[in-house]
C-alpha cells in the first residue's frame, strides 16, 4: 500500500520553523542534501528530523531509499529513542 507523502510532510513543518524554513524546505534539504541556501546545515536539520518526527512518520513521507541516503551516516549512539536507532542501525 503507497502512502501519499503529502498528507504527512506536514509534520516536518515545525521543525525549523524558527528560522523561517517551511516543510517543503525541510524535505527539500534532505533529500539533496544541499543546504547552502538555508540558514541550518543538512546535518543540523536531519538532527532535529530525528529528535522530532516520530519514526512511523517518517517512513510515511520517505522511501527506505531515501531514509538509508538521508541518514546513512548518522551516529546512532546520540538517538535516544531506541526503537529509532534500531531502525537506523537496520538502514545500514
Amino acid at each position: 500500500m503507497q502512502t501519499n507523502k503529502n498528507e504527512y510532510i506536514h509534520h516536518l513543518e515545525n521543525i525549523c520553523s524558527d528560522y523561517n524554513m517551511n516543510a517543503s524546505d525541510v524535505y527539500n534539504i534532505l533529500i539533496s542534501k544541499n543546504d547552502s541556501e538555508f540558514p541550518l546545515s543538512f546535518k543540523t536539520v536531519k538532527d532535529k528530523v530525528l529528535k522530532d518526527v516520530p519514526l512511523d512518520i517518517l517512513k510515511k513521507i520517505f522511501t527506505i531509499t531515501e531514509l538509508k541516503t538521508i541518514f546513512s551516516d548518522t551516529n546512532t549512539k546520540k538517538i535516544k529513542n531506541p526503537q529509532t536507532r534500531k531502525f537506523i542501525n537496520s538502514l545500514n
